[in-house]
């Protein structure tokens, strides 16, 4: 699935269960998001990347993030993940691994970052 699709889907499934509803009260939406790495463009990123999470993507993408660097704000990376930034973007919950390009970063049982490919 297509980054694209995702939110497709997510905006479409707003729009029928706000259809579905009698009166506000009736449905309360909540979605579980996790953390999707390698799929922002420019300036569309969520908050912080930690040198931990550098250090786990390039290790893993043999260096293809090495123009990152940290930073604590949203819309401060300076370019796309296909330009060599890493950055991440929420996205519902099980869906990163099904988005081109999606990994997420996970600690390992000593506590150490790593990637989770999906594979």
């Amino acid at each position: 699935m297509k980054k694209r699709e995702v939110i497709i889907a997510a905006a479409l499934n707003g729009i029928i269960l706000n259809a579905n509803a009698n009166s506000p009260s009736d449905v309360i939406v909540t979605q579980e998001v996790e953390k999707c790495y390698g799929i922002q463009k420019k300036e569309q990123n969520g908050c912080s990347i930690s040198k931990e999470e550098i250090t786990a993507a390039n290790q893993a993408f043999k260096n293809k993030f090495k123009k990152s660097t940290t930073f604590e704000c949203s819309g401060n990376v300076p370019g796309s993940a296909k330009n060599g930034f890493l950055a991440w973007v929420y996205v519902a919950k099980s869906s990163c691994h099904k988005i081109e390009g999606g990994f997420l970063i996970v600690k390992d049982s000593k506590g150490n970052k790593i990637v989770d490919k999906g594979n």
